[in-house]
C-alpha cells in the first residue's frame, strides 16, 4: 500500500514529528493489543514531491526508475513485476487505484486482473478537491468486493491511498466502517474546511493540513486492520516519496517509512534476516533500502521454491 507523500520527515522534524509519532505509538499499541505484530525500516525514493507512478514501478519491478524515460522503457520490457509473480503462482491480483481518472494503457505491463480506478469503485460522494475519494472508502470498497467472499482466491491488491495528496484540503474524517456505503456520507466533509487557495496563503497553514492528513491516513489503516485483519491479512504500507521541499523543509529529504503488518508469525520470522525493526517507529539505525530492493528481497523471504514449479517464482 503505498501512501501519499507518507515521508521519512514526518517522524523526524517539526511541526510534524511530535503528532505523528504520536500517532504511530498509539497505532502500535492497539495493533500490539490485538496480536498482530509490526515491523518498520526505511526506503529511498527515486522522487521527490510527485511523479507517484516511478516509485511505484521501482518497487514493483525491482528495477531504479527515476525518469519518464526508464518508466517508458519498463513497461515496453518483459521484466517480471511483483504483481505478476504473485498472479503466476495463482492469486488475484488487483489495483486499487483512486487517481486513475483516465485510460491507463501502462498498466497492462503490470500483470493485474482488474484495475480499480476512480470510474468504477462504486463511490457516489464528492471529490475532496484533487482526491477522487476518501481512504476509508477505498478500502471499504476493497474489502467488499475483493475480501468478502469465503471461496475465493489469495488475492495480492497495489492500493493507492491518495487522501495526503496535495491540496490537502479538506481533510477528510473516520466513519463507522458499516456506515460508509457508497461514500455519500462523506459528502458534507467533501464540502467543508478551507479551501486550496487559503490553505496554500501561509506555509505553516499547508505543513498543518499535509500532516493532518498523514493522521488521516494512519487512523484508516489502522482502524481497517482492527476491524477486517484476519489471520490471513499482510500489509506492506509505505511512502511513495517525501513531499516536496517547500512543505518538508528538507532539499535533501528522499526517504520514506515502510512498515510489515501481520498477525501470523511465521511471516514476521520469514523477515527476521531483514533486521526492520519492532513497532511502527523506526529509529536513526533502522535499515535503509532503496526502492527497487524489496521486491527481489521479498520474493526470496516469501518463495517455496526458486523456480516456477514452487513457490513464488524464479526472480529476473
Amino acid at each position: 500500500m503505498f501512501a501519499e507523500s507518507y515521508g521519512r520527515i514526518l517522524l523526524e522534524r517539526e511541526p510534524f514529528a511530535e503528532a505523528v509519532t504520536a500517532a504511530l505509538a498509539s497505532a502500535e499499541d492497539a495493533l500490539t493489543a490485538e496480536g498482530i505484530q509490526t515491523r518498520s525500516a526505511y526506503l529511498t525514493s527515486p522522487v521527490v514531491g510527485g511523479l507517484s507512478w516511478l516509485a511505484h514501478a521501482s518497487v514493483l519491478s525491482g528495477a531504479w526508475i527515476d525518469s519518464e524515460t526508464r518508466f517508458k522503457t519498463l513497461v515496453m520490457s518483459e521484466r517480471l513485476t511483483l504483481n505478476r509473480l504473485f498472479h503466476m503462482s495463482g492469486w488475484r491480483t488487483v489495483a486499487a487505484m483512486p487517481g486513475i481518472t483516465m485510460h491507463w494503457p501502462e498498466g497492462d505491463y503490470f500483470g493485474y486482473d482488474y484495475i480499480y480506478d476512480s470510474q468504477n469503485f462504486g463511490y457516489e460522494g464528492e471529490p475532496f478537491n484533487w482526491v477522487t475519494m476518501p481512504d476509508q472508502f477505498v478500502m471499504s470498497a476493497l474489502q467488499n468486493l475483493e475480501r468478502s467472499g469465503t471461496l475465493r482466491p489469495p488475492i495480492m491488491a497495489e492500493v493507492a491511498l491518495i487522501s495526503s495528496h496535495a491540496p490537502w484540503t479538506p481533510v477528510a474524517k473516520l466513519v463507522p466502517w458499516d456506515d460508509v456505503g457508497d461514500g455519500r456520507i462523506f459528502n458534507s466533509q467533501a464540502l467543508a474546511g478551507p479551501t486550496p487557495e487559503v490553505v496554500w496563503r501561509e506555509v505553516e497553514s499547508i505543513r498543518s493540513h499535509y500532516r493532518q492528513s498523514i493522521e488521516y491516513m494512519l487512523s484508516t489503516m489502522v482502524s481497517y486492520v482492527l476491524e477486517y485483519g484476519d489471520d490471513d491479512l499482510v500489509i506492506v504500507l509505505l511512502g511513495d516519496h517525501p513531499p516536496a521541499p517547500m512543505v518538508s523543509g528538507d532539499p535533501d529529504a528522499s526517504q520514506v517509512p515502510v512498515h510489515l503488518i501481520a498477525r501470523d508469525p511465521q511471516v514476521i520470522e520469514a523477515v527476521s534476516h531483514w533486521q526492520w525493526q519492532p513497532g511502527l517507529l523506526p529509529d536513526g539505525d533502522a535499515p535503509v533500502w532503496r526502492m527497487d530492493e524489496l521486491r527481489n528481497r521479498f520474493v526470496e523471504a516469501f518463495s517455496v521454491g526458486a523456480s516456477s514449479s514452487g513457490g513464488v517464482v524464479a526472480v529476473e
